[in-house]
C-alpha cells in the first residue's frame, strides 16, 4: 500500500468545526484576539492523548512533575513549580527557584513536566553522569500523530524560553542516541516569533545537524492572547501549524516513539535572565491524535524499473536522476511521495530533500528545489499492467530508461514499454 502525505492545510476542516464549537467549558477567559480552542474531534483522526488541565492538580499517571531527575544530585531542584486552575496549567520560574543541575548545566533554572523518564534519557551533555537511578516512568509516548496545544507565552522579556518538545525513547543505553523535536522553543526576548528546531542526537535515521526556524508569527500577540500550535508528525515530514495554518515544514521525521516535555526555562541558551519575576506561561490543553488507518511503513519507497530491474537514485549527485544497483539502505534511492492540493504526486528524496523534476533544457529527469507552483515537479501516476508510469505535468513526458544511458529520461514512450514502467517498493 502506498503512503500519501496530504499537504492541504487543516484550515477548511477545522474552521467549520470551530464555528460550531463555541467556548470550551473551563477554558481560560477569552480576550478579543484569542484564537479559539479547536474541537476535540478531528475528522480523519482518533484522539490518542488528551490533557485539558481540569481540576486543581496534575494527573500524575500522565505527568512526572520533575525535569530529567536522573541527571541531578538533588531531584528536588528539578521539581516543577506550577498551578492548575480554571482549565489552565501555569508553569513558573520564581526568583528563588534553584538551578536544577549546577554541576553540569550552570545557572539554568527550570520548571518542567514530562510524560516519560528513564535512566540515561536525553543525554544532552555527554560529560554528565547518570547521577542516580530513577524509577522508569511512562505516562505517554507516541510515534507519529497530530500534536496540538493552545497556549499563551511569557511576557517577562530577558533571557529564557518556554518549550514543548519531544525526545525519542528507543536507545536506552548511556549513548542515548534519541532524536529531539522542539515543537515550541520560543525565547522571551522574541515574543512575536515561533521558534522550532530538530536534531538527531546520533540517530542515524534522522537529522545529522540542527535544523531550526525562527520567524514572526502570521498574526496576533502570543504573549497577550492564546494561540493554537500544532505539529503533524508523519513518517517523512514534520508540518507545523499556527492557528490551523501551515507555518513551517521540516522534510525529515524521527521513526521511533517519543516522550513529551513541557516547561519554562531561564539561561538555557536563550540569554541571561532579567529580574522580572515570576516568569510564567499558560497552557490550555495538550492533545495528540493518530491518523485513522495508521501510518504504515517508513513512508519512503524505492522505484524499481521493470526493464533493467534497477532503482532510481541520485547517489552520484550529477544533477540528473540515475538508475542502478544501489543498496536498499541508501537514502539516495528512497523517495517520499507527497500529494499536492491539485492531486499531483511529488517525489522528495530522503537524502537531500530535493524533488524529482524535469528541465526545459533537455530530455532527462532532474532533481532540485521545487516551489509549490512548479509544474516541473508534479507527476501523474498511471497504472499499466500492474506497474506505475510517471507522467510529468510540465512536459507531458514519461520517466523511462529507453536509452540505457544510466540516466532517467523523460519523453513520449508507448504505455507497453517496460522502460517506462516502475514498481514502488517500501523502504526500510
Amino acid at each position: 500500500m502506498r503512503h500519501r502525505r496530504l499537504r492541504t492545510p487543516l484550515v477548511g476542516v477545522l474552521a467549520a468545526a470551530l464555528g460550531a464549537l463555541g467556548t470550551l467549558t473551563g477554558a481560560p477567559t477569552a480576550s478579543a484576539a484569542d484564537f479559539p480552542a479547536n474541537p476535540v474531534a478531528k475528522p480523519g483522526y482518533t484522539l490518542d492523548f488528551q490533557e485539558e488541565f481540569d481540576g486543581t492538580s496534575l494527573d500524575t499517571d500522565k505527568w512526572l512533575p520533575y525535569y530529567l531527575p536522573h541527571w541531578t544530585s538533588d531531584r528536588e531542584k528539578a521539581k516543577a513549580r506550577y498551578t492548575v486552575a480554571d482549565g489552565v496549567l501555569t508553569e513558573r520560574v520564581d526568583q528563588d527557584t534553584p538551578a536544577w543541575n549546577p554541576a553540569y548545566d550552570g545557572t539554568v533554572k527550570i520548571s518542567s513536566i514530562q510524560t516519560y523518564d528513564k535512566d540515561w534519557w536525553h543525554r544532552f551533555n555527554y560529560a554528565m553522569p547518570n547521577d542516580h537511578h530513577e524509577a522508569d516512568f511512562n505516562g505517554y509516548t507516541t510515534q507519529y500523530g497530530y500534536i496540538e496545544t493552545r497556549a499563551k507565552l511569557s511576557d517577562t522579556g530577558g533571557g529564557g524560553h518556554q518549550a514543548l518538545w519531544l525526545v525519542g525513547t528507543k536507545d536506552t543505553s548511556s549513548a542515548s542516541a534519541n532524536p529531539e523535536i522542539d515543537m515550541i522553543e520560543t525565547f522571551f526576548s522574541k515574543p512575536d516569533t515561533w521558534r522550532i528546531a530538530a536534531y538527531g542526537w546520533g540517530d542515524p535515521n534522522f537529522l545529522g545537524s540542527w535544523v531550526s526556524h525562527e520567524d514572526p508569527v502570521p498574526s496576533g500577540e502570543p504573549t497577550e492572547e492564546y494561540h493554537v500550535y500544532g505539529m503533524d508528525w508523519t513518517p517523512t515530514q514534520l508540518n507545523f501549524y499556527y492557528d490551523n495554518q501551515l507555518y513551517k515544514t521540516i522534510n525529515d521525521a524521527p521513526n521511533m516513539p517519543m516522550g513529551m516535555i513541557m516547561g519554562i526555562y531561564t539561561d538555557a541558551g536563550s540569554g541571561q535572565h532579567n529580574d522580572v519575576w515570576p516568569k510564567t506561561w499558560s497552557v490550555d490543553y495538550l492533545r495528540v491524535w493518530k491518523k485513522d488507518g495508521g501510518y504504515g511503513d517508513s513512508g519512503y519507497e524505492r522505484l524499481k524499473n521493470r526493464q533493467t530491474s534497477q532503482y532510481l537514485h541520485i547517489e552520484n549527485k550529477t544533477g540528473k536522476a540515475e538508475y542502478g544497483s544501489v543498496p536498499a539502505t541508501a537514502w539516495s534511492s528512497q523517495w517520499a511521495p507527497e500529494t499536492t492540493e491539485a492531486g499531483y504526486t511529488r517525489l522528495r528524496n530522503r537524502w537531500t530533500g530535493d524533488y524529482l523534476r524535469t528541465s526545459a533544457s533537455d530530455g532527462y529527469v532532474h532533481y532540485g528545489a521545487a516551489p509549490s507552483a512548479a509544474a516541473e515537479a508534479d507527476w501523474t501516476e498511471e497504472s499499466e499492467a500492474g506497474y506505475l508510469r510517471l507522467r510529468n505535468r510540465a512536459t507531458g513526458g514519461y520517466a523511462h530508461t529507453e536509452g540505457l544511458t544510466g540516466y532517467v529520461e523523460q519523453g513520449d514512450v508507448p504505455a507497453g514499454y517496460w522502460t517506462s514502467q516502475w514498481t514502488p517498493e517500501p523502504a526500510a
